[in-house]
């Protein structure tokens, strides 16, 4: 049976609540704020630089592209075509590129689209594995890495620093995001970037390495030190022993008769109870410093950090851990003008004769570039021009040869119309004939007959 009626008309449109809209905008705009950085290699480097790259990358989670795999094919391609293709579409506001030559490794930390890129020397590095090999109790949690980290400058100075010291301190803040302190969640601070300015008197370094030939013979002033903690917190106040029963870390008892045994130490007896603990299972170092101890907001992860619980904080080592040195800024993407050098000086006159001698570079290039283009315009338009007057002439040609097949066929036509007349003439020719000689006989016949009857 065929439906009855009209098609129900929808009435409701799904409008978004006006509130939840504008709350979407604002979200929108707070994540727009937010910085994202892409860790790249440049051209052909060794494996520990390639690792390098990857513990770099989850240093710098969450707003990083972890994941991204140079292609071969871009391997000459410059950093200001990174920033001109991802930062717009991706939101990528800083490039981290690390290259490699037969003297050094290179790090150019870039601010996207248009700079400025700090070059450092990366004078030593230690990669995040090699930290965990050494460590009792090395620290791993994927949930540390679902949150930026809390970022520490020391030692950078105040406004009276010079200025590429500024600039350092302000480009390694704006590659995380900023923290509200009155709006962050205790939860999220899970880990710790520290960078370390060290400041180091030359002539006391150069007598040091007179006395110990061998030992940091690369030293140099002003460099940075850059390292990745995890925060930990234990509770404190109770008995360590106390304390692993609320962490949930359940000793072996089987060698005791009673739980007290485990906590005081000694049988009922008062013999010593035996011992309970298994090996690695105490960390390097208790922090039981007053120092560390603090008492929390709210609460934190792990057992018995809860709110207005004192508890102590202790750094676990993550890696990677550098020592940089700053020795070139450049105004725009790793190019323009050269705005700090460590190690090369130059007068007024000279850096304005460079900038004189660059701009005539640039446009010595943009002229040649103009005549490359006008060239390959004028090439392009005689191979058009060659290639229509070719066509042209194929197509006269072929209306040539159809207008003589059509003459041929004309001419064809003409012949068989006279052949066909011919011999019509001559059929009536014939017909003709034998009508005549028809007539004769029978004029004969007619004669006899009549010379018959007389």
């Amino acid at each position: 049976m065929p439906r009855r009626g009209r098609k129900r008309k929808k009435t409701r449109t799904h409008v978004v609540d006006t509130d939840e809209r504008i709350r979407g905008g604002l979200l929108s705009n707070d994540e727009l704020k937010i910085p994202r950085s892409l860790v790249i290699r440049r051209g052909k480097v060794e494996s520990e630089l390639t690792e390098l790259v990857t513990d770099i990358r989850k240093l710098m989670r969450p707003y990083t592209a972890v994941n991204f795999k140079e292609d071969a094919k871009n391997r000459k391609v410059t950093l200001s075509h990174y920033a001109n293709s991802l930062s717009t579409s991706m939101g990528v506001t800083h490039i981290l590129a690390v290259s490699q030559n037969s003297n050094r490794v290179t790090l150019r930390v870039g601010r996207t689209p248009g700079g400025p890129t700090l070059s450092f020397r990366v004078k030593r590095f230690t990669l995040g594995r090699q930290i965990r090999s050494v460590q009792r109790r090395p620290y791993d949690s994927t949930k540390a890495f679902e949150s930026p980290p809390v970022v520490v400058t020391n030692n950078f100075g105040d406004v009276s620093a010079a200025p590429h010291v500024k600039l350092m301190r302000i480009t390694f803040q704006n590659m995380f995001p900023a923290i509200n302190v009155s709006t962050v969640k205790l939860s999220e601070c899970r880990r710790v970037v520290l960078f370390n300015f060290i400041r180091r008197d030359m002539s006391q370094v150069s007598s040091d390495k007179k006395k110990h030939v061998g030992d940091d013979d690369d030293l140099e002033d002003e460099e940075v030190e850059i390292r990745h903690y995890a925060i930990r917190a234990k509770p404190v106040g109770v008995d360590r022993k106390v304390r692993r029963l609320v962490e949930a870390k359940i000793p072996n008892l089987s060698k005791l008769s009673d739980i007290s045994d485990y906590i005081t130490g000694q049988t009922s007896s008062g013999a010593p109870a035996p011992a309970v603990l298994r090996p690695g299972e105490m960390s390097d170092s208790e922090p039981e410093d007053e120092d560390t101890q603090v008492v929390l907001p709210g609460k934190y992860r792990g057992k018995g950090n809860n709110q207005a619980q004192k508890s102590a904080l202790k750094l676990v080592e993550l890696g990677p851990r550098l020592r940089i040195k700053l020795y070139k800024v450049e105004r725009g993407m790793a190019s323009g003008d050269v705005m700090y050098h460590a190690y090369e000086n130059k007068t007024p006159e000279e850096v304005k004769a460079l900038k004189q001698r660059k701009e005539g570079e640039a446009s010595l290039k943009k002229r040649r570039r103009e005549e490359q283009e006008a060239n390959v315009a004028r090439k392009q338009a005689a191979k058009d021009e060659k290639l229509a007057a070719k066509k042209a002439r194929k197509k006269e040609r072929e209306e040539k040869a159809m207008a003589a097949l059509r003459g041929e066929v004309a001419n064809g036509d003409g012949a068989d119309q006279e052949e066909s007349s011919s011999e019509e003439e001559e059929e009536e020719g014939t017909d003709s004939e034998s009508f005549e000689e028809e007539s004769g006989d029978e004029e004969d016949s007619e004669a006899g007959m009549e010379s018959e009857e007389d």
